[in-house]
């Protein structure tokens, strides 16, 4: 089965010394294969790398850079069939989250995961997303 991969050349995955967290951590952003997008973790980022001070914040950067990468790989939200969601204080914004995450993903919903964590790769960081997409017909 053949595999490409996709990394959005965006200021939002940009690392200080003009590279990108792809190349800088050795991942890519999506693998597309058999018709389907595997995203990698995405965290609720500001563009110039710095974490949101809420939670807020967090979550919706999070959905944000996972457009991003959808996008970079020729799928939108719409065709999401796997969202799973890493949370550090879990019941602190849960219901946050489940608002914001409406306003990212339309109906029909992709099946959602949710599990909370002791911690993420940066210790102020309280979301991360991976996700999976179907490939649309075009």
């Amino acid at each position: 089965m053949a595999k490409t991969t996709s990394n959005p050349d965006k200021p939002a995955f940009a690392t200080p010394d003009g590279s990108t967290i792809f190349r800088k951590f050795g991942y890519s952003a999506a693998v597309r294969a058999g018709g389907l997008v595997f995203v990698a973790g995405q965290i609720g980022l500001n563009p110039d790398g710095t974490v949101p001070d809420d939670d807020e914040g967090q979550i919706v950067r999070a959905f944000e850079r996972l457009e991003l990468v959808l996008e970079s790989a020729g799928c939108d939200m719409g065709d999401l069939v796997e969202l799973v969601s890493y949370h550090v204080g879990l019941q602190n914004h849960l219901a946050q989250f489940v608002e914001i995450k409406k306003r990212f993903v339309p109906e029909p919903y992709p099946t959602w995961t949710i599990l909370e964590v002791a911690g993420l790769a940066r210790p102020d960081l309280v979301i991360e997303v991976k996700a999976v997409a179907a490939v649309p017909d075009n």
